[in-house]
């Protein structure tokens, strides 16, 4: 895999484990952090889940995909992991962005993820995925499914924290340009928190 990963030899930052699902079931997600790169997330999982293979003997961790996170190397964005959905919140040549992945843990989230629909984008000339996401193994674990960029995610300069927190609802990011959302007469603050409803947008 290492013609898959810019710089396969770098340091993990980060590791990141669901809080509420086990990780011989969910697995985990590993981030490396390069300043010509950027950021990598590397989803590792057991080769069989629950339900594929039942005289399967017990494995251990393997990984199953490869995110080149399409954002800049200039910010290490901010990422949460909770077994079924992968977000992270970063930069683009555009501005802030919120990055939305389905990941397939458990044969009870089979249909689901089978009939979530990949956002549509063409594939990069390395043949990644949308999303730069590089499945490894034969079933495809790791899905991007959307992208969120609105007027209320901005305001912050390289030099400020990009702050996170999510759950299975809802996600809350930091920004400095409350005040344009909705319109000026709804919103009188700049600097405070930004809530979006992932039932509108994954």
């Amino acid at each position: 895999i290492d013609h898959l990963h810019p710089n396969p030899s770098c340091k993990v930052d980060n590791i990141y484990i669901s809080r509420h699902c086990p990780i011989d079931q969910c697995g985990l997600v590993t981030s490396q952090y390069h300043r010509e790169h950027g950021t990598i997330l590397l989803l590792w999982q057991k080769e069989f889940m629950n339900g594929s293979c039942n005289h399967a003997p017990q494995s251990d961790l393997q990984l199953t995909a490869i995110i080149k996170v399409p954002l800049s190397a200039q910010h290490n964005p901010q990422v949460s992991f909770d077994g079924r959905r992968l977000v992270v919140f970063g930069q683009d040549h555009i501005g802030l962005i919120v990055l939305i992945y389905h990941v397939l843990s458990t044969r009870e989230d089979q249909h689901s993820f089978s009939t979530t629909k990949s956002f549509p984008a063409q594939k990069s000339i390395q043949g990644d995925d949308s999303g730069g996401v590089t499945n490894l193994g034969i079933e495809h674990r790791v899905k991007f499914v959307n992208r969120i960029r609105q007027i209320g995610l901005g305001g912050l300069e390289y030099y400020d924290s990009m702050f996170m927190t999510c759950n299975e609802r809802f996600i809350i990011v930091n920004t400095k340009a409350g005040n344009l959302v909705g319109g000026s007469s709804y919103c009188a603050a700049t600097e405070g928190l930004f809530i979006i409803d992932l039932e509108e947008h994954a």
